[in-house]
């Protein structure tokens, strides 16, 4: 939310989760609009766009789950020529009707993680106060607790294994 915000060039961000807990945590860094898609067809959260933008599709996505419903969703929502960035490692395979990605000229990205360079710019976009970071402590016997939290979509933010 925070990178979209700071390299969007003043683009409209609208954060989507199925969880109000998330959408809040995207608003505090700087969402303009927030849907919750739970439970929702891809009908219905184009409808909610609609409602909130004004418009019903989005012209880039940055998908952060990896899972397929969630990839899926982004490309549903997405203008002609638009773009997806797929972040998250939840599945292992994307599985989409090639035609709507060829015929409306769509483009996918993976990510999994910058080089040298882009390490220092975020180290020192933190330095500066322009992002912050949305970490919990887990102690190592906690782990399975979270993993399981994670899998239901319970948990917000990141987690960081912590030995004492």
């Amino acid at each position: 939310m925070q990178y979209a915000k700071l390299l969007g060039a003043g683009a409209t961000v609208v954060a989507f989760a199925r969880n109000d807990e998330k959408l809040a945590l995207a608003t505090e860094n700087g969402a303009d609009h927030t849907i919750n898609i739970g439970d929702r067809t891809g009908d219905q959260v184009r409808d909610a766009l609609e409602q909130t933008t004004g418009r019903r599709e989005v012209d880039a996505v940055i998908e952060c789950a990896g899972a397929q419903n969630s990839i899926r969703l982004a490309f549903e929502l997405l203008a002609t020529e638009g773009a997806v960035a797929t972040v998250g490692l939840v599945g292992n395979r994307v599985d989409m009707p090639l035609f709507p990605v060829v015929s409306r000229e769509y483009t996918l990205f993976g990510s999994f993680w910058g080089n040298y360079n882009d390490l220092t710019e975020v180290v020192a976009l933190a330095e500066a106060g322009k992002i912050k970071d949305s970490v919990t402590q887990v102690r190592f016997e906690e782990v399975n607790d979270h993993i399981e939290a994670l899998g239901r979509g319970e948990f917000v933010g990141r987690a960081v294994i912590v030995y004492d």
